[in-house]
């Protein structure tokens, strides 16, 4: 990551957090939505949000200058990402998502203490409620959907699923990928392997895209349970730093085990570069997990590729999915 440097760049470093909280209350307020909805002039912004429009102006010129908002002819319009991402009701909107992580504004003020063991962490691991209760569970799956279904379109653009016949869906969660996939290619079958209470949660996201008949799920911990055979493609997304070092080379074995021959394994993974240049996501995704007690661990791209190496798969190839978030790395089991 090429960053700002001298005064001016560690200042910004330090106040990222007004910058966070800008975004977060325009999207609370629905400013872009109110602008994409034609409020485009101090008065109409400060009438839809509720605001002053002293306020309003204050908050929309922040906005402009962190390039949210573009500023023509006296008239505030959304940037391209927000009016896809950011106006409430649309397709691609992504505001429960990045709302999600609120009550993490005190945790990461001061890390410190906890990196020394003076305070215990926030709790056991990001998906402790996750696993025990079907709401909660709910709710992180229609958090994270929108996000993860245009990533899932993304892969079935760039990757050619039409030779094989099943997807196993590893840690699939809302089953976004699947429905992707499933989308894309009509011929192709695809089950969601997650904890029950997720999988639970993913049946209504299929139903609701109409691909019950093509998609199911089976409940399990990917540590502990046997994996379904059969499948000739497996996809395990995001989910690298919920892993310890030896929990990504027991599931990578149960996959090869499971898969059928020539079948191909696709990880998404924030996985840090081996030159420490970044991503930065990767790297905060991990250092996070220390910090709600998880037992996650530091994984290069190296790491991932010599996990799969040491599992039977060959012919493991790297490349960048999603810019400064996933690296994908392919493998493909011998016949």
């Amino acid at each position: 990551m090429n960053r700002s440097t001298g005064t001016l760049g560690l200042q910004n470093l330090a106040h990222g957090h007004r910058q966070a909280g800008v975004l977060k209350a325009a999207i609370k307020l629905g400013l872009f939505t109110a602008i994409a909805h034609g409020a485009r002039e101090i008065p109409q912004i400060a009438q839809e949000t509720g605001l002053s429009c002293q306020n309003a102006e204050k908050l929309a010129n922040v906005c402009s200058a962190l390039a949210l908002l573009e500023f023509k002819d006296g008239l505030y319009y959304n940037a391209p990402d927000v009016e896809r991402h950011l106006v409430k009701g649309g397709k691609g909107y992504l505001g429960p998502w990045l709302l999600g992580d609120e009550e993490e504004f005190d945790l990461w003020s001061d890390i410190a203490p906890i990196l020394k063991g003076d305070r215990p962490p926030a709790g056991k691991g990001v998906y402790e409620q996750v696993w025990k209760d079907v709401e909660v569970a709910h709710g992180l799956n229609q958090a994270t959907f929108n996000v993860g279904l245009g990533a899932g379109y993304s892969l079935a653009r760039n990757w050619d699923f039409s030779p094989y016949s099943l997807l196993l869906d590893l840690g699939g969660g809302s089953g976004c990928y699947s429905i992707a996939i499933a989308s894309a290619y009509p011929k192709i079958k695809a089950i969601v392997m997650d904890y029950p209470t997720v999988c639970t949660s993913a049946e209504d996201f299929v139903a609701e895209a109409g691909l019950s008949d093509r998609i199911t799920t089976c409940p399990g911990d990917l540590l502990t349970v046997d994996f379904p055979l059969g499948a000739d493609v497996m996809l395990m997304s995001s989910s690298l730093p919920n892993f310890s070092s030896s929990g990504l080379a027991t599931v990578y074995r149960k996959a090869f085990d499971a898969m059928e021959e020539d079948g191909t394994m696709i990880i998404l993974g924030e996985a840090v570069y081996d030159d420490r240049s970044g991503p930065v996501e990767p790297a905060l995704w991990q250092l996070h997990d220390t910090l709600v007690g998880g037992w996650g661990e530091i994984h290069y791209v190296s790491d991932v590729r010599d996990l799969l190496t040491e599992a039977g798969f060959i012919a493991c190839e790297v490349s960048e999915f999603l810019p400064g978030l996933l690296t994908r790395v392919t493998a493909r089991k011998p016949k």
